[in-house]
């Protein structure tokens, strides 16, 4: 690896967590872009901290100055997406090409693109590896796959990895992140706020769930510590098995309870659907290139549950 390595979004959920992780796991020189002039953040306190925009070139390629490899989180998320489509177009796709103009004119030579499983559009049911159909609808999905074709556009000029992540969770490195509304750290904010849980989905309904750890880890793993020779690859990211709505409430009712001492009860305020559930979140391409899961799911729900009951109490 030469230069320095940059994370956009350096300040949000996934960014947060692997700024952490690269800070004290592996000492690796990180600069965090941001849209706000502020100082180095706790958990990674000898970070550089650069402040541009997607939508503002110059600013982009001042971030990128000696850096080697980026990796790109920065984006609206799915509530923000379905509220303002062309907004969301605006930073999640333009802001990927001028991204990449950036990065191209300064010698980055690597961009690693936080992608998500809702590229494969709805429902998420089936086996999906990652030559699937993609069929997004939803404009949080449009927008990530519109940027992953951005990047495999230029991959005679500059290598990209994409991670096609499935519903991470865990706990984010400030309260702040506005990142309470996903089904994992929702249940766990219900647990401690209401001591009940109420799934708002059928219960029956299968997600794929991967730890924001795993997500850390295979991010250095194909970014930093061993990325592959192909100048264009697309993996996915998930656990080795689906669960059901159900089964993640019955796991936060379970760490709730070895945590607090006390099992809110499970409530649930819809339907189970009579149409297929099963989901197969293919991520053997991964495995293969050496990486692989270690879904401590009981770590990252207490992590969740303490830093929801540290800022509510």
């Amino acid at each position: 690896m030469t230069g320095s390595v940059l994370l956009t979004g350096g300040f949000g959920n996934i960014g947060g967590r692997f700024a952490a992780f690269l800070t004290e796991e592996h000492g690796v020189d990180i600069k965090l872009a941001t849209r706000r002039n502020r100082p180095a953040p706790p958990w990674a306190p000898t970070a550089n901290v650069s402040v541009c925009d997607l939508n503002n070139l110059s600013s982009l390629k001042q971030a990128c100055e000696g850096v080697g490899t980026v990796f790109h989180f920065a984006a609206l998320n799915d509530r923000e997406c379905a509220r303002d489509p062309g907004r969301a177009h605006v930073v999640n796709v333009d802001g990927t090409a001028n991204l990449l103009d950036a990065a191209l004119s300064t010698g980055v030579s690597h961009i690693v693109y936080m992608s998500t499983i809702h590229v494969y559009g709805a429902p998420l049911v089936g086996h999906l590896t990652e030559n699937s159909a993609t069929r997004p609808t939803h404009p949080y999905g449009v927008t990530h796959l519109a940027a992953e074709r951005i990047l495999h556009g230029s991959s005679t000029q500059i290598k990209s990895t994409i991670i096609r992540s499935g519903n991470g969770f865990g706990y984010p490195m400030s309260f702040d992140v506005d990142i309470w509304h996903i089904i994992v750290n929702d249940l766990c904010m219900q647990a401690v706020r209401d001591q009940r849980l109420v799934l708002k989905s059928p219960a029956n309904s299968q997600r794929n769930f991967v730890t924001l750890r795993d997500i850390c880890r295979a991010l250095h793993f194909v970014g930093l510590a061993q990325p592959t020779s192909e100048s264009s690859i697309t993996f996915n990211l998930g656990s080795r098995m689906s669960r059901s709505l159900r089964q993640i409430a019955n796991l936060v009712a379970d760490r709730c309870d070895h945590v607090f001492g006390y099992r809110p009860e499970i409530f649930e305020s819809v339907l189970e659907t009579s149409a297929e559930t099963s989901l197969q979140f293919d991520c053997s391409r991964l495995l293969q290139a050496g990486f692989s899961t270690e879904e401590l799911f009981d770590d990252e729900i207490d992590g969740i549950l303490k830093l929801v009951a540290a800022n509510l109490g």
